[in-house]
Order: C-alpha cells, then structure tokens, then sequence
C-alpha cells in the first residue's frame, strides 16, 4: 500500500469498484454484495480523464416537425445559437419533447452536443452523465470542483428533457457549463431574468386540424368540421388530447368510406377511452397494471417483458405502442411511464392481486442480482425498483422488498449515481424495518453511511457507521461491528473538501433523511469498473456469506414474527471524531432534527415519519414548518427540507431556512444538535416554540404553518436573536381582507357579460374566441371584493354561433358556486340528453341556473351554457368541478397569474385569514 492510504479490509463478492473525489480527498471504493469498502487515497491515485475525440449524443430523430410551432422552435434555436439558456415549459403531453427532440438536430456547436433525459435525475447524476458523455475515464466520479474545470472551456450545446429540479439546481447546471449553451424542458417555467423562457400552450385551430388529419392518415372529412371544431375547443389545442381523439375514432358516419374511422366528440372521448382500457388484453393489461404499481416508475420494453409473466418483447412492444397513442403512457427515448389516469375507476381486474406483485418482485430481484445486468440499467430503473419493494410491502411481503432493494443495492452504487443509489438504500431501510429484517437494516444503514462520506456528508456517515456497528454487535456479528467502527474512525473530524455536492444544508433538496430525488444513467461506458474477483455472468450479486440473504436473490425470505419497534433517530456511536469548539481555532458542525410525532413530507409528496421511514396510507394533512438557522458559531450540514434561499457552505457559519411539510395537528421537538462542545457559557436557544422566545429547547404544535428559528446565546449572534424575533413576530401579519372571485368562462363561441351584484363592482364583458388565433391559456372574468361579502352573479350570453347563422339559444350554466354540490361525486359526460321542445342541452347535475357565493376566502368558479354549440366546454367544467366542487383562493389573492408567472399552490386558508380545515390556492408565505 502506498504510503498515506488507509484501507478498510474487504470480504464478500466483488461486485465493482471506482475511484470519486479530487484534491487531497480521493476514494476508492469496492463494492461488494455484503458491504461497500473505501480506501482513502493519494491524489496520483485519481484517473486522469481523456476528452472524447467526438462529443455527440442525440436522441432519436423525429420523423416529422412539430406542428404550428414556428415561432417556438425558432426562438429556441436562436437562444441555443446566441449561447444563452433556453427553457420550454408546459402541461405534460403539450409537445415539449417533440420540440427540443426537433430542435437539437438544428443547431451546431463547437465542441459537441449532449442530450439527456432529465426525468427522475438530479443535479449530480445529470452532471455525471455530461462528464462521461464528454470525457473517457471509466469508473471515475469527480467531485464538483474537478468536473467544473473538465467543463468549463467546453462549448457545449446541452438539452435536457423533462428536467425537474428546484431553480437553484439550474443554476448549477448553468455554472458545470459556462462557455456553453442550455435547453431544457419542465413543467414549470424555471427560467426568471435570464436566457428564453418559451411557454407552450395549445395548438391553433388550423394546427390542431392538421394533427387530426395526421393521425387520421386521411384529410378531415366535412362532415368532421364540428366535431374537429368541438375537440379543439375542449382540449385548448391540446395535442396529446388530439391524438387521444384520433386514436379513438370509431368506424361509421356521414361522408365516411366503409369501415373509415369518423372522429367522436368531446363528449364521447371519455366514454370511449374507458370502454378502450376495458377493452385491453393480454400484455397492453399487464403492462398498465405494472406500471400503475409503481405511478413514477419508467421501463424499457426489455423490463416490462421480464415482469409480464409468460409474454415476448414484441408483444409488449405493441402493447406499449397502443397505450401511448391512448395518451396513457408517456415514452422518452428507450423509456415509458404512466401518464395518467383513463378518466374514470380502472376496470375490474386491472389491479394486480398481491400474489402478482410478490411474483413480478421475485423476477425482478432476479434480474438486478444478475451480474449480467448493467449499473445504469439498475439507476434507471430506480423507481420502478422502489416502487415495486413498497407495493410488494403493501400487499403484505416486505421481506420482499427488502430483497429485491438488496440485490439492486451494490449494483447501482456501481452506475455512479448517488441519487438513484440513495432512493435503493432508503426504500431498502423501509422494507427492512418494516419486515424486522434487522441484518438487512444494519446493512443498509451502513451503505447510507459511505453515500454520505462519498457526498461529502461526514457527519451523517459516522453517525450511520455508529449506528450499524451497534446493530451487529447486538446481532453477534463481530466482523460487521468492525468493519462499521473502522470507517467511522477514517472519517475523521471535519468534512474537508467533498468528494460530492450532497453536503448539508446547501443542498437543493436537502431533507434530514434520505430524499427521493435523482437517479438514473445513461451515457457511454460510465460507471464501475467491473471487480477482478466477480462472479461469472449470471451469479447474483446477493450471493454472498451472510445467512440471513441466501445466494437464491429470487427466493423469498422467511416471514418474520413480527417487527420490530420503531428505532430512534439515528445519534453517533462509539468512535464519533468529536470537532473541537469554536474557540479551538477549526470549524464546528451540527445537525438539525424533527422529531417526535411530526411527520415531514419529502419534495415528491411521500410522506415520512423521521427516523422511522415511510408512513402508513392515509396519513393526515400537512403544513408548512420553515426552520432558520443563524449562527456564527457553528455550520448546520444536515437539516430537514427544501431550501428557501441559497444556504452557504464551508464558511464554518450558517445562515439558513428549509421548509418541511409536517402533520397538522401533530407536536413535536424540533432541536439543533452540535457534535462538539459549545464555548463556556453560551447555549443555543429558539424563538417561536411553545417554550416562548429565547427559549432553550422548542417544542412545536403544528396546527398551522409555523416558523422556528435558532441561534445561540453569544455576543457575536446579538443580530441574528434580533432576526429570529423578528421572523417569528412579523411571520404572519394581519389577515389579508380581500377575496378574488375567478369566474373561468366556457362559452367560447359567444361574448360573455358577468355582472356582480357587489357595490362599486362594475361587470366583467369577454368577446367570443378568434378561431383563427391560439386560444389564450385561460378566458377569465376576475372581480376584487372584500373578504366575507356576500355575492350574487349574473351572467348574460349574447352573439351567433360560430359557423351558423342562429343566435345563442341556451341558459348559463353554472359550477363550483354555493348553489351546487359540496362534495366530490361521480360524473358522466354522457349524463345530460338533448330538450327536443327547445333545442337546448339538458344541464348537468352539478351545474346550477344561479350562482351565490360566501366569500370567506376567495372562489374559483366556471360558466358555460347550454347551447348545443357549447358542449365540449361545458363538459370539460362540468367533469372538473364533479371532482372539485369548491376551489378556494386565499384572501389578499388579487388576481390569477399570467402564464409567465410562477403558478398558484395549495396554501393553508387559515394562516391567510381563511377558516381553518381547508386549503386554498394561494402564494406560500415565504413567496
């Protein structure tokens, strides 16, 4: 061994090794099926990477442009050919894809292009990826300053899809690639004061027909126009509802050739796509079932064959073809995914019984401990991993579970991606507690630790070694308890340079235990080096010495008694380096826990108890709980929840505030926790806990959003107990005394007069749609009255239907005000018949003729009619409101936001002056 590197010893079935870190921090690591080694390692021991002699990694061509995108596509080729960041943002299914997939193939840059797809993947892994598309280095994972330098002179043209990631993680990848440009596409609109952001919305008119014919493969017949006309008015121009349509045209009709399928109408959309799934056999059965197991999993076909029992990749390639011209799965690139819902109850049978999900489990282990099974294949089925070991829990086998993330575990440490391996290690810690497989917690309690030394995240790491050691000296296991203590005293105090960016509280999407963000590979040769000693192809790489995990990875374990209580939040173990104090002259480091009966709320909306793992279904509702921490006295590396403002690192100070969602209702401790010594005298104490202020320990009832902030009793943190009576004085000021009422109009053909019957509140008048222009993302009357006013509205229709030469002939019809139904009900498109007597559409059960509302917050209300000419915007509002019937927005609300604003969430109504128990659409309290 060369002198200066220390080595763990190592046992057990090599499965990879690779090399992570830069500077005087480098780390080799081998993994095996029984544990992960690290050797801490000299600086000429890290690779050197060789930049690829051709940079160019595109994705499928698309066979024709997307339709009535001129504009877009042209703005989006002049911001990545002027080197400036370019985002596309939309509804899923609006043609995102298929407009950055178009536009990659138009523009050149210097150095290369790089395409990736972004969805399930975090910052890092997504960094990783650009680093092997660029550079050949094998196995090798640099930490965040080398991979900066690696890129920073490259001009790089790099398009990411579906990227999804807080505003803070863009800036990062705008900073891995600064000589290059950036195209990407979410959901949301990320991009604010900088590059293009390009909102997609509806097709126009003319576009939306030529897609319909498209997909017909025949022009539009005349005796379609209406129909056409009624679907795009319906949809917004949406085109994967477009296509829905065209795909579920049935045969028959005027003008229609023998056998020539005739478009339906709007009405008759969700009909016929329930009849359609109702329909399904076969694989395209399986597969939606399969998928609708795990919501945010994506497959290859390859997957989905191995998990649909007795089918072929043909068969299920067609299946998958079918149900993504349905509009139910999404596909990117090799990938597909559930996209939704079918718009009603699934069909009987479609659900997989529990004996299914434990057989598909069972192969699916048998595929990841396949030593023939790729590490990127295993990160970028990571969520269909996890999901498939908490469904099998579910249906009442997590030993299940705990095998299959067992088997996956070593494999995807070896693909490089730490957020993938993250989201294995964490449902592997759930599955295990939850079956009392205490072998298995101490293992993957022990992997949890070297992710976080890996990320920089020292502090966690020694605690987590603490923690596993002790398990297995409980258990007899001396060689584990060693192994544990060993890595523990190699961490040593400090974190030093990290090897990773997954350190503290500057993380995107820090939370005190382990998020589900990330993951997924797909570049090159990247990854592991395969180990000298493995297996040969087909070994599993569960097959190792450890008597409670048989070499048999497809075989099921045993049931155990019964499971264990719940641990306690995980505290350091015998051997933790203990920082000297402040005043020693090196930095202080600390943590920030949530405990108790609390319940916090991961960024994907899984709900977790800490330190005890995934919550039971039907858990309560939540709140917000933000945590500040000031201090120059210390720096906070682990605390819970997402970051409202950059959080500094590495100054041996913080200044911080994360936000976690908490049960509401629920109380709570909530404590910093140093891992030394405070100097003599000084204490840390809280503010907006029921202690009081300058309080020395806080204890929090959540029974609305809430604010904690901590810092110490020091002269040299007089400023910061200043902000933290300020922070939880001023949190919540005098309820805002105004309500928005936002009337959303569906009779599109004709111009609408609203009127209020409110003092000084004059009436609200909308032409009809221009069809020869995009239809606006949304036709609103908004009215600004004081909050708890009582409101009557009137509504007037006038004008000729487009195309016909008769005047409206119909009543409002109104949904959401206080006339109709206050609870969710069912709802039927085809529930309302056509008056012979007056040539009307019969109105909807939950529509009403009048409307009342009760302002104790803001309504967000509909309007349509009952003229025949308005029937697929009355049907669209009337499906809406039947699920909900009461849409609240929060009082101080003065108006909807425009589409270049970020949008609405789901408030409190009560921390804005609202009744308690509800939750309204509102602008959270930290903006």
């Amino acid at each position: 061994m060369a002198e200066g590197d220390r080595n763990l010893s190592v046992h057990g079935d090599a499965v990879g090794q690779f090399v992570t870190g830069d500077h005087n921090d480098v780390l080799s690591v081998v993994v095996n099926a029984t544990h992960s080694a690290v050797t801490v390692v000299g600086p000429a021991k890290r690779p050197k990477p060789v930049r690829r002699e051709h940079i160019e990694r595109l994705p499928r061509r698309a066979d024709r442009p997307p339709l009535g995108r001129e504009a877009e596509l042209a703005a989006l080729v002049r911001s990545i050919t002027g080197n400036m960041p370019a985002g596309v943002h939309g509804p899923e299914g609006i043609g995102k894809s298929t407009l950055v997939r178009h536009a990659v193939f138009e523009v050149g840059h210097h150095d290369g292009v790089v395409f990736l797809d972004g969805y399930g993947k975090d910052v890092d892994d997504l960094a990783q990826s650009l680093f092997e598309a660029c550079w050949d280095a094998p196995g090798y994972r640099p930490g965040e300053a080398e991979l900066q330098r690696l890129l920073a002179d490259l001009r790089l043209c790099v398009v990411i899809d579906d990227l999804d990631v807080p505003a803070r993680g863009l800036t990062r990848i705008l900073d891995t690639v600064p000589s290059g440009a950036l195209a990407f596409t979410s959901r949301e609109r990320l991009l604010w004061g900088q590059g293009k952001a390009v909102a997609l919305a509806g097709l126009s008119r003319s576009a939306g027909n030529e897609l319909l014919a498209r997909e017909l493969e025949r022009p539009l017949l005349p005796a379609e126009a209406e129909a056409a006309a009624a679907l795009w008015r319906a949809s917004e121009g949406h085109p994967a509802a477009l296509v829905r349509a065209a795909a579920l045209a049935c045969p028959g009709g005027d003008g229609a050739a023998a056998g020539e399928a005739v478009l339906p109408a709007p009405a008759e959309v969700p009909e016929l796509l329930r009849r359609a799934v109702a329909r399904l056999g076969g694989a395209s059965r399986h597969v939606l079932a399969f998928l609708a197991v795990a919501p945010r999993a994506q497959a290859t076909v390859d997957v989905l064959t191995l998990l649909v029992p007795g089918s072929t990749g043909t068969a299920v390639g067609e299946a998958v073809d079918r149900l993504t011209v349905l509009g139910l799965l999404n596909r990117t690139g090799p990938h597909v995914r559930l996209a939704g819902h079918p718009g009603g109850p699934w069909p009987e049978g479609l659900a997989l019984a529990p004996q299914q999900v434990a057989e598909a489990t069972i192969r699916l282990t048998a595929w990841a401990a396949d030593r023939r099974t790729e590490p990127a294949a295993l990160a970028d089925h990571s969520l269909l991993i996890a999901g498939l070991a908490e469904a099998v829990g579910r249906a009442g086998r997590p030993d299940l579970g705990v095998a299959l993330t067992r088997a996956a575990a070593p494999g995807t440490a070896c693909s490089l991606r730490w957020g993938a391996w993250d989201r294995i290690l964490s449902r592997g810690l759930a599955s295990a507690r939850h079956a009392g497989d205490e072998r298995a917690h101490a293992y993957f309690t022990y992997e949890s630790g070297v992710r976080s030394w890996l990320t920089g995240n020292r502090l966690a790491a020694a605690a987590a070694f603490g923690t596993a050691a002790a398990a297995w000296h409980a258990l007899g296991d001396p060689a584990g308890a060693a192994l544990a203590e060993g890595a523990q005293a190699q961490i040593g105090p400090g974190p030093g340079p990290a090897p990773g960016t997954d350190s503290g509280a500057g993380t995107d999407t820090g939370t005190g235990t382990s998020t589900d963000t990330g993951g997924g590979t797909d570049v090159h040769s990247g990854g592991a080096q395969p180990a000298s000693d493995a297996s040969p192809p087909g070994t599993g790489s569960a097959t190792h010495s450890d008597p409670a995990h048989p070499a048999d990875a497809g075989a099921p374990p045993t049931h155990p008694a019964a499971p264990p209580a719940d641990p306690p939040v995980p505290t350091p173990g015998p051997g933790l380096p203990t920082p000297p104090a402040h005043a020693g002259g090196l930095p202080l480091f600390a943590k920030v826990v949530i405990g108790g009966s609390l319940i916090a709320a991961s960024a994907i909306g899984t709900v977790t108890i800490l330190g005890r793992g995934a919550a039971p279904v039907g858990t309560p509702p939540t709140v917000p709980l933000h945590v500040h921490v000031a201090t120059s006295l210390f720096e906070v590396k682990e605390m819970p929840g997402t970051p409202e403002s950059p959080c500094p690192t590495g100054t041996g100070k913080t200044d911080c505030t994360k936000v976690s969602r908490v049960a509401k209702g629920e109380r709570g401790p909530v404590q910093v926790v140093p891992a030394g010594t405070l100097p003599q005298g000084v204490s840390i104490v809280y503010w907006g806990c029921e202690e009081g202020p300058s309080s020395t320990a806080c204890t929090v009832r959540a029974d609305r959003e809430r604010t904690v902030c901590a810092t110490t009793t020091s002269p040299d943190d007089e400023a910061a107990r200043r902000e933290c009576a300020r922070r939880t004085t001023d949190r919540f000021p005098a309820a805002p005394q105004t309500a928005l009422v936002a009337v959303d109009l569906g009779a599109t053909d004709f111009e609408v007069a609203v009127t209020p019957d409110t003092p000084g509140t004059g009436p609200c008048v909308q032409p009809p749609l221009d069809p020869d222009k995009k239809p606006p993302s949304r036709r609103t009357c908004e009215f600004v009255v004081p909050l708890n006013t009582k409101m009557k509205l009137t509504a007037k229709i006038t004008g000729n239907a487009r195309g016909l030469s008769r005047p409206f002939n119909g009543e409002p019809e109104w949904f959401g005000c206080d006339e109709g139904p206050a609870t969710p009900g069912a709802f039927d498109p085809d529930g309302r018949g056509i008056n012979e007597d007056t040539g009307r559409q019969e109105p909807y059960p939950n529509g009403t003729k009048t409307c009342t509302l009760d302002l104790t917050t803001g309504r967000y209300i509909g309007l349509a009619s009952t003229d025949l000419s308005d029937g697929g915007s009355t049907t669209a509002l009337a499906g809406a409101f039947a699920q909900l019937p009461r849409v609240h927005i929060a009082p101080g609300v003065t108006a909807m936001p425009k589409p270049d604003e970020p949008p609405l969430q789901r408030v409190s109504c009560s921390a804005f002056g609202g009744p308690d128990g509800i939750e309204c659409l509102g602008k959270p309290a930290n903006g």
